[in-house]
């Protein structure tokens, strides 16, 4: 019974969920906007992820998107929504481990194991 409860919940946590905007820019804005990703880069060729950490820290989240690189990230925006691989899993500040699927924040419990 607990668990139905528990899914019940999760599924109206996740309905209720804000989404992310995406935004292109050329550079690192000075101040990053709350719920937005921001693209980084020009037309051809991007370069970077940015955006605040979704915990609530208010520390800037940078992900790599240079090929090659390690660790580098990649991006899908599909209908306005975007999905960021692999997960971001902070191992300063917050420790704040998560996805980010269809524009939603996805939080992986640290007591999964691997």
């Amino acid at each position: 019974m607990k668990k139905i409860f528990r899914n019940i919940f999760e599924s109206i946590r996740q309905k209720l969920q804000k989404r992310y905007t995406v935004k292109y820019v050329d550079d690192v804005p000075d101040v990053l906007s709350d719920m937005t990703i921001y693209i980084i880069g020009e037309f051809s060729f991007q370069w970077l992820i940015s955006f605040k950490c979704p915990c609530g820290c208010e520390r800037a989240i940078h992900l790599n998107l240079l090929k090659g690189s390690i660790p580098t990230w990649r991006y899908v925006v599909k209908n306005t929504l975007i999905d960021i691989y692999p997960s971001v899993r902070r191992i300063h500040g917050c420790k704040s481990h998560f996805t980010v699927r269809k524009g939603k924040i996805d939080w992986i419990s640290l007591s999964r194991s691997y």
